[in-house]
């Protein structure tokens, strides 16, 4: 199970990474170069994905993927809030860790009125989920 757990952290990180890719227009590096405390977060990431695959694969031995389904969607919409600050409509992007993290949190809540944003964290988390299930399926046989 170590090297599932391994890869379903490596996936859900590379997931991560493509909706920070994606949200900030492809210049991720070049605001992470003015704003270091997107590297702080970035870095977050990487441990949450470890704890993510390691409670979702626990789950999933006990037949729980709706449980797995949600942990992945709000890592997803954590990504997508945390890194879209300062790219969505031209705003200012935020200097401190108190700022980040509200403003993170109103373009999620704003993000959930939409159709888009949602439909897509919550294809790709029940696919993961899903596919992460057959795996923890197949190793239990």
């Amino acid at each position: 199970m170590r090297w599932l757990i391994i890869k379903n952290a490596f996936i859900t990180l590379t997931i991560g990474f493509g909706i920070v890719w994606l949200i900030s227009r492809g210049d991720y590096l070049a605001t992470a170069s003015v704003y270091p405390i997107d590297f702080v977060f970035l870095w977050l990431g990487v441990v949450l994905a470890g704890f993510a695959s390691i409670y979702t694969i626990d789950d999933l031995q006990r037949g729980s993927w709706h449980k797995s389904a949600m942990i992945y969607a709000f890592y997803y919409y954590g990504a997508f809030g945390l890194f879209a600050d300062g790219h969505v409509a031209d705003w200012a992007h935020s200097t401190g860790y108190i700022e980040k993290l509200f403003m993170s949190g109103f373009i999620i809540f704003v993000s959930l009125f939409s159709i888009v944003v949602p439909l897509i964290v919550f294809t790709i988390s029940v696919i993961q989920a899903h596919l992460l299930s057959i795996a923890v399926e197949n190793r239990q046989l």
